[in-house]
């Protein structure tokens, strides 16, 4: 029997490391705070050191969170040295970083969305946003020049999805 309701567990599961960046950030302000009264340079540049890092950090992962989907399609997508590997229920795909042309997301009857990862090495890639490891995809894509990370996340949270260029190669 658990005391805590589904909804409130799953809240907490889901935003777990944004609420250890906010505990970070408050470390650091209280560092900084003590420092100020106690006249203590050290401690005060220590927290500000602190309290900045946890600003960035906290931008970076609500990003990262909002990105993710809780719906789950079959197939699994791995990042691994620069290249993405899809491997669905029927075929799978690997393509490098490096070859990437351009980036959509589509709306799908089968799935929530999709990406249409387009490369210079063939067919388009096609990788549900809802596949196991699809979070991966973030740090892949916000590794590549000119990624609006703030346009992806929006256009990834929008209801209903449209079909969109999210970046394309210059």
């Amino acid at each position: 029997m658990s005391f805590i309701r589904p909804s409130v567990a799953t809240h907490f599961t889901k935003w777990r490391e944004a609420y250890f960046v906010v505990f970070f950030l408050i470390l650091g302000v209280w560092f900084f705070l003590r420092g100020t009264a106690t006249l203590n340079l050290v401690l005060q540049a220590l927290g500000l050191v602190i309290s900045l890092v946890g600003i960035i950090l906290l931008r970076t992962t609500i990003q990262r969170i909002r990105f993710r989907r809780t719906q789950k399609a079959p197939g699994m997508v791995d990042v691994t040295e620069r290249e993405i590997s899809y491997f669905g229920p029927m075929s799978g795909k690997t393509v490098s970083l490096e070859s990437l042309n351009k980036i959509e997301l589509r709306e799908s009857e089968a799935y929530a969305a999709i990406w249409v990862l387009h490369h210079s090495e063939g067919d388009p890639m096609i990788v549900p946003t809802t596949a196991k490891g699809a979070d991966r995809l973030f740090d892949a894509f916000t590794s590549l020049s000119g990624v609006k990370v703030d346009a992806l996340v929006v256009a990834l949270n929008k209801t209903p999805i449209h079909n969109q260029v999210i970046w394309e190669r210059n």
